[in-house]
């Protein structure tokens, strides 16, 4: 991954916490980034931190609620992250959503959840609800995009259905903690980025690995 830049560093849940990465994902419990940066926060950085992370948390499990569905405490799970994909490429979720356009034409409102994902801070929960969500996170940041892991991995599966990705395509070694680093994208380029879709199915490896271990491990996937 790309050397952190001085000065770029931000710690919070969903903002960035390594400069210089185009896809960063990880998976863990909400609070687990909290809970590790909070006491090197001052007294009123952290409280208006926890705040925020906290009306995130209200405002998604009231729409999930609203939308007849059970919320089922994906907030209260606990745990470190357990997986972390970060590749310094942007514009991966794009490139996606953009081949699957190319390749077929879609009828309006297919795969929402996939298409609410974006290369910016979003998340994924692990429980079940007919549409995605927007939050608010206040202090005049943009809405955050909030996607069903579960029904994210059912739309990667209808994909797969056309597109036979997992037959043709596969990343070897794809581990749960992957480092792609700016001169493991220019060997990707040069070897296999000619090959038709290669990064749209490389990003669909990556979202494939995410939602099956946020869906196996109760827990949510976040975008920085």
């Amino acid at each position: 991954m790309a050397e952190q830049a001085e000065g770029k560093v931000q710690g919070s849940t969903l903002r960035r916490i390594t400069g210089g990465a185009g896809y960063n994902a990880r998976i863990e419990g909400f609070w687990a980034t909290f809970s590790t940066l909070g006491p090197k926060m001052g007294f009123f950085e952290r409280r208006r931190e926890r705040g925020r992370l906290d009306r995130i948390v209200k405002s998604v499990n009231r729409q999930i609620i609203r939308q007849k569905s059970d919320p089922e405490g994906w907030d209260a799970q606990e745990g470190a992250c357990v997986c972390n994909l970060r590749v310094a490429k942007m514009g991966l979720i794009r490139e996606l959503k953009t081949w699957l356009a190319a390749g077929r034409e879609t009828a309006p409102g297919e795969w929402p959840h996939l298409h609410a994902l974006r290369d910016r801070p979003c998340m994924l929960v692990p429980v079940t609800f007919p549409g995605p969500l927007s939050v608010d996170p206040g202090g005049g940041e943009e809405p955050i995009p909030v996607a069903s892991a579960v029904r994210v991995r059912a739309e990667l599966g209808e994909i797969d259905d056309l597109f036979r990705i997992g037959e043709t395509f596969a990343l070897k070694k794809m581990v749960d903690y992957l480092d792609a680093t700016e001169r493991d994208i220019a060997l990707y380029e040069s070897r296999l980025g000619t090959s038709e879709g290669f990064w749209a199915k490389f990003s669909y490896v990556l979202l494939k690995k995410l939602v099956d271990v946020s869906v196996e491990k109760k827990l949510p996937i976040l975008f920085a």
